[in-house]
């Protein structure tokens, strides 16, 4: 079997899960909370109520890590995401995928769509003379309004998302080039043509349909692209890559890459590998990011394989530097574990152990989770 065109198709009815790795959630009042100087996630707190909050740098998800951001927001009542419709950067632009809405819908979180107001000139060392933009600012008030009237919203995220996204999507991302285009003025730093994303916002006005089509589509390709995509740094060696598209009962479709996916013992394995060449343990985030992407895999109530039902489990392999042995969990027991930091002693400092305490519990509290920590 050539596993390099494996494609599954997978279907989800709900979401449970409970996350273990968090930091706390600094709270803040609503009517003190400036998205530009807020920490990048926390709680807002009304007078009647509160709201888990994360926020995107950028709409692309493989940077800043958001996803580690609203692993640590997931367990509360009601959460909210803060995304910019677009970020151009005068080297590079990001603009929101409709696969990132659909994620979010599935996962029953709320999201604001923000716009950059404001924006310098990179002076950096080495950067003066390039076409770079740094330091930009979202329109706070803007994200302030949405927050406002998420509170007091009583219809489910998806709900909430579908509004947004047929009603005003179009209306803030005109916004949002605008504004690009008075940054540019204002500190002659060149951006992307505003052409292509006006005939791309066309395309969005004459058919809500066709946006989530475009999107799609390039979620589909960039999974395809990831496919092919060898990870020098992640030392992956225990399978190749596949390509899932997973469903849930609205219709929505979702074109998931895991890290890699291999067969044992007619079981498939999904997994999300993190690993570091400096030390032990890879940092919190990017950890936190490997799970959250795990949410969904090991909440598949179906998983098919060519039209046939295959049985899987979803697993988070860790590597580091130097690590001695290896330990599985929710299959260790207690003396397992000790026994490993006994050979680790030098190895793990107390932080490190007590992140591997806790993906001890998240493994056990969670079905068809697996969490591996191990050397690389």
């Amino acid at each position: 079997m050539q596993y390099n065109k494996l494609h599954f198709t997978g279907f989800i009815k709900g979401i449970t899960y409970k996350t273990y790795l968090v930091d706390e959630l600094k709270e803040i009042s609503l009517n003190k909370f400036d998205i530009n100087q807020a920490n990048t996630f926390g709680l807002i707190k009304s007078p009647t109520t509160e709201i888990a909050y994360s926020q995107w740098v950028s709409p692309k998800r493989t940077r800043s890590y958001p996803f580690a951001r609203i692993y640590n927001t997931y367990n509360a009542s009601k959460v909210i995401t803060i995304i910019p419709v677009i970020k151009d950067e005068g080297q590079d632009r990001d603009r929101i995928q409709y696969s990132t809405i659909s994620w979010m819908n599935l996962l029953n979180i709320y999201i604001v769509l923000a716009y950059y107001e404001t924006a310098q000139k990179s002076n950096k060392r080495g950067q003066s003379n390039k076409q770079k933009l740094t330091n930009q600012q979202f329109n706070t008030e803007f994200v302030k309004s949405q927050i406002d009237q998420i509170l007091v919203y009583h219809q489910s995220a998806l709900h909430w998302n579908k509004n947004l996204f047929e009603e005003r999507f179009v209306q803030i991302f005109k916004k949002a080039l605008d504004c690009y285009d008075s940054i540019s003025r204002t500190t002659g730093v060149m951006i992307h043509p505003r052409q292509g994303m006006d005939s791309y916002l066309q395309r969005v006005i004459e058919e809500f349909e066709e946006f989530k089509d475009i999107s799609l589509k390039g979620s589909q390709r960039a999974s395809k692209r990831e496919v092919l995509t060898s990870h020098k740094l992640e030392y992956l060696i225990d399978g190749l890559k596949a390509t899932f598209s997973i469903e849930n009962y609205l219709g929505g479709v979702y074109y998931l890459t895991p890290d890699e996916i291999f067969h044992e013992n007619d079981i498939y394995i999904i997994q999300e590998s993190k690993n570091t060449s400096r030390e032990s343990l890879p940092k919190l985030p990017d950890i936190q990011d490997g799970l959250f992407k795990l949410i969904l895999f090991s909440n598949l109530d179906s998983l098919s394989l060519n039209g046939e039902a295959v049985s899987f489990i979803t697993k988070l392999k860790l590597t580091g530097k130097n690590v001695i042995g290896s330990i599985v969990f929710p299959n260790a027991a207690a003396t397992e574990l000790e026994s490993f930091f006994a050979a680790n002693v030098k190895i793990f400092n107390n932080n490190q152990k007590e992140i591997i305490r806790k993906l001890a519990v998240e493994a056990e509290d969670n079905q068809k989770l697996k969490i591996e920590v191990t050397s690389n």
